[in-house]
């Protein structure tokens, strides 16, 4: 069974849209689907105390709160799970959780750009399609 990963969005009107697509790809029903968010990890070195956010107690609140918002969402898919994640850079912390998992496929869903800043905003989607060890598949 193929193993495939969907990077999820925190924007509600995006996770619709993908889930609606993803019912739409016949073959995905006969895969393994993890629907995985990395949250970045802010670092504040200079405060007193130095502090991380979130901090572990967060991370445990954060973690629950995503888990029941993606099983909600993909409770249609028989081979669903779900993952949080937290690195200081998100983009690159999905291309290490990729290659840690062996990932065959990742599916991450990309929006059409607007206005002068978006044209110079490198996007999520475009660092893996540079960087993933997989296969990406985008979903407009």
């Amino acid at each position: 069974m193929k193993n495939i990963i969907v990077c999820m969005p925190m924007d509600e009107k995006a996770q619709t849209h993908i889930i609606k697509k993803l019912k739409k790809i016949v073959w995905l029903k006969d895969c393994n689907l993890e629907f995985v968010h990395v949250f970045k990890e802010e670092s504040y070195p200079y405060m007193a105390p130095p502090t991380i956010y979130p901090n572990q107690e967060q991370k445990l609140e954060i973690r629950k709160t995503i888990k029941e918002i993606f099983d909600g969402l993909t409770k249609d898919f028989t081979h669903a799970k779900s993952e949080c994640l937290f690195h200081s850079n998100p983009k690159e912390g999905m291309v290490d959780f990729l290659k840690k998992n062996k990932t065959e496929l990742v599916i991450s869903y990309t929006k059409e750009k607007q206005g002068f800043r978006d044209y110079f905003h490198s996007s999520f989607t475009e660092h893996l399609i540079k960087h993933a060890p997989c296969e990406v598949l985008t979903i407009r």
